[in-house]
């Protein structure tokens, strides 16, 4: 059985797959044992990222050519006239070619996005910002659709397809999905500006128009979604945040501005009031000591004097704990010291029905 030619050389492609595999698993070793000391000693982290995506497809690229060897070899034992084998021969080459296109896309997007995201990381740490994770997961998906498009037109293209009349068809077909989804392409183009422009990045706290408040958790094609205080995911599309005015609390910085306002009564020491204000903020741990807390006189009220404690703290999740904390104090140290904190009031003078006078007649 064995010196039958169709079964000799199907013997001998299994080999030369077993053999593939084996000698990518050589090759994986090597350029572990040689590549990766030699990349270690090297400042960058780019080229041990490059080779642990080669390393991670070596073994496959390996056992995807020891199939078309193998292939190769089964076809010379198959007489021309044993249709049928062929053509099984002939789907197991397609599939295998199709296969070969995937892997490969997929390693040159996962190269792609790696030398990107390296880049990233790299302005990132000279700028201090966190832009890897703005800009890098849109860019993957471009890259990803880009790439993956290119691998349909040379599969197509192998298989004698057309491939200029399906462009010029897709050009018609993308012109008249660009006119009936022009908000969508809209807030896709204003996703790019919000990357380029980056009024805003992922994690920093921002408020919109509407008065909300909220984390940015991601930038995405098409809208942006912010965690709200009450861990409600708000999605908002992108050209609603290009087109208006959004207040950004992390940009340049987290440090953000504490204030406290309270009203007192004319007649009290207003050097006393404005001290244990101070020392309210001075003896708060959150309060940045520069630049120091100061107490200034806003408004003479209807009620009384309007003051203002302003001061600085490092991170704007503090705030609302900060300003909570200081109004109770401020409320316990000016009953205690007795100033009095003024409220609007209403004097409302009444009269009985027989007291009041009718108009007299003229």
């Amino acid at each position: 059985m064995f010196e039958h030619p169709i079964v000799k050389n199907i013997l001998t492609a299994v080999l030369v797959i077993i053999a593939a595999g084996f000698i990518g698993q050589v090759v994986k070793s090597l350029l572990n044992i040689i590549f990766k000391r030699l990349f270690a000693s090297t400042k960058t982290t780019l080229d041990d990222r490059i080779l642990s995506i080669v390393r991670s497809r070596i073994i496959t690229l390996s056992i995807i050519a020891g199939f078309f060897i193998g292939i190769k070899i089964a076809r010379q034992g198959i007489a021309i006239d044993e249709v049928a084998y062929h053509q099984i021969l002939d789907y197991v080459s397609v599939a295998l070619y199709i296969v070969l296109v995937f892997v490969v896309t997929k390693s040159v997007s996962r190269l792609v996005g790696t030398t990107f995201e390296w880049y990233m990381d790299e302005v990132s740490e000279k700028t201090h910002s966190n832009i890897t994770a703005t800009v890098a997961p849109m860019m993957k998906k471009i890259v990803d659709i880009i790439l993956f498009l290119i691998a349909g037109m040379i599969v197509l293209d192998h298989f004698g397809v057309n491939i200029g009349s399906l462009l010029v068809s897709l050009g018609v077909g993308s012109l008249a999905v660009a006119l009936a989804a022009q908000e969508t392409v809209a807030n896709m183009i204003a996703g790019f500006v919000i990357l380029i422009d980056q009024p805003f990045r992922v994690g920093d706290r921002i408020k919109l128009p509407s008065g909300e408040e909220g984390d940015v958790t991601q930038i995405g094609l098409r809208s942006t979604r912010i965690l709200n205080y009450d861990n409600n995911l708000v999605v908002i599309p992108n050209s609603d945040l290009v087109k208006n005015r959004i207040i950004n609390f992390s940009f340049p910085n987290n440090i953000i501005r504490v204030l406290v306002e309270v009203s007192v009564a004319y007649r009290i020491d207003i050097e006393r009031a404005k001290k244990i204000l101070l020392d309210l903020a001075i003896n708060n741990s959150d309060i940045s000591k520069e630049p120091a807390p100061r107490v200034f006189v806003m408004d003479f009220g209807k009620a009384g004097l309007l003051l203002r404690l302003s001061g600085r703290t490092s991170h704007f999740d503090k705030k609302f704990e900060i300003e909570t904390t200081l109004r109770e104090q401020v409320y316990k140290s000016f009953t205690d010291a007795g100033i009095e904190i003024s409220l609007p009031r209403r004097i409302i003078y009444s009269k009985r029905s027989d007291e009041i006078q009718a108009p007299q007649k003229k």
